[in-house]
């Protein structure tokens, strides 16, 4: 994905827009996005959620949105897995992609950056820990398989965050994930370090934990003083912790602190590491071009592009392929084109069209039809 998809400058002077999708990507981006637009409105194909006022603006359904949408540039913000359908709807309307309805990723990136010259990123999560007080078989990070149970010092976390920041002007979402980040014995200094550096450069700062710990009230304090999101992964139904959960749930309200319990989770089979998928030639860049994965991560120095490519290599169960990532270290901070390297990590323009583990990796995207069922524990370990 280059980043011309602005070229005709018909977004340019564009001061209201709307979006398509009020979901988790919506509510995160809106904020940011209302700082340099006027959002009109937030379209959404689920009825039940016409009429709500999310951040001082409007849901409408979209069976009641059709003079609003030939009225306003769409910003659409889903995940890639859903984009298609929407696509399709605006299409059928007579509406012309990246002209009249553009994909949020690429529009959050090309749009700071040809109009405002700033290094403006979607997503960028940190993991701390690959301990876990779960052993799920199916594990985005594979954190049952690493081959050395991880703790990243609290020096390496903020070397990592320091480098980053000075070539990134504004990340809009950064999750500090494991493992389980409530193991991490240094997490209040951690959140506290974060939230007092790069709190006003980060637009949604969470936290995601399985829910099967309830933190210490020094944590609480201070994820509430820097008003740091709590995602709960809730795999209870096939875990069996429900009352701790709850318990949780109980404690972030009373905190006042804001998060979000996610039961009904889909989980892609990756495949790897037990049954790898087998992509070649041309088939991978189309593979890797229909993942299109927002899942970066910075992790010892380098920006990778794929957290799971990520994971598979540093859990020591695939090689390490220099195309994935950049060295933070080697871009110029003062060279708004040097820094536009970033830009071209997390848009996927790589080196041949592909990561080598997109040859053996599911993915996120349409064509991966497998999926598996949630949070399933491993009941060995070698």
């Amino acid at each position: 994905m280059e980043l011309k998809l602005l070229e005709n400058n018909s977004w340019k002077e564009v001061k209201e827009i709307l979006l398509f999708g009020c979901g988790k990507q919506g509510v995160k981006v809106l904020p940011t996005l209302q700082k340099d637009f006027d959002v009109i409105g937030i379209v959404d194909n689920d009825q039940s959620k016409d009429g709500r006022i999310v951040n001082g603006v409007p849901v409408i359904y979209f069976g009641n949105a059709a003079e609003l949408l030939s009225k306003y540039k769409i910003v659409v913000t889903v995940a890639e897995y859903f984009y298609k359908e929407i696509k399709e709807q605006l299409l059928k309307m007579g509406l012309a992609e990246n002209q009249d309805f553009i994909m949020y990723q690429p529009f959050i990136m090309e749009w700071y950056y040809r109009y405002k010259k700033k290094i403006y990123v979607l997503k960028t999560d940190i993991t701390i820990t690959s301990l876990c007080s779960l052993k799920c078989e199916n594990c985005a990070l594979f954190m049952p398989y690493w081959k050395t149970k991880t703790i990243f010092s609290f020096e390496q976390i903020k070397s990592d965050m320091d480098q980053y920041f000075r070539c990134v002007d504004y990340l809009l979402d950064m999750d500090i994930v494991g493992g389980e980040p409530f193991l991490y014995k240094e997490l209040d200094e951690l959140l506290a370090w974060c939230g007092q550096k790069y709190r006003d450069k980060i637009g949604y700062l969470g936290l995601i934990t399985n829910g099967t710990i309830i933190p210490a009230q020094s944590t609480l304090d201070v994820i509430k003083k820097y008003k740091i999101g709590v995602s709960i992964s809730d795999y209870s139904d096939s875990v069996g912790y429900g009352d701790t959960v709850d318990r949780l749930c109980e404690i972030l309200e009373e905190s006042g602190i804001k998060y979000t319990r996610n039961k009904d989770i889909q989980w892609f089979d990756f495949g790897f590491p037990r049954k790898m998928y087998c992509y070649e030639g041309e088939a991978v860049k189309k593979h890797m071009a229909c993942c299109n994965t927002i899942c970066h991560c910075i992790s010892e120095g380098r920006l990778y592009y794929c957290a799971v490519a990520w994971a598979a290599y540093r859990s020591g169960l695939y090689k390490d392929d220099p195309r994935g990532y950049l060295n933070l270290s080697e871009i110029d901070e003062n060279n708004l084109r040097d820094r536009k390297r970033i830009l071209d990590c997390c848009s996927g323009n790589i080196e041949g069209g592909y990561i080598d583990f997109c040859k053996v990796c599911g993915g996120f995207g349409n064509d991966n039809k497998n999926k598996v069922k949630t949070a399933v524990q491993i009941k060995e370990m070698d």
